[in-house]
């Protein structure tokens, strides 16, 4: 469980240093959706990561 939290918590470092604070809203609505178990909050995260990704 601690690898995963460490895994977690790196991943999530990443996102803000190289995505800033669209990362991490993007992040925390995949986070949020993913926990209340919504689809449509989890979509939307998701899609601003992929778009992130592409630019």
């Amino acid at each position: 469980m601690l690898a995963l939290s460490l895994c977690a918590y790196t991943f999530e470092q990443l996102v803000q240093w190289r995505y800033g604070a669209a990362g991490m809203l993007a992040l925390g609505f995949v986070t949020l959706g993913h926990k209340s178990r919504n689809t449509t909050c989890t979509a939307i995260g998701l899609t601003a990561l992929a778009v992130l990704l592409a630019q």
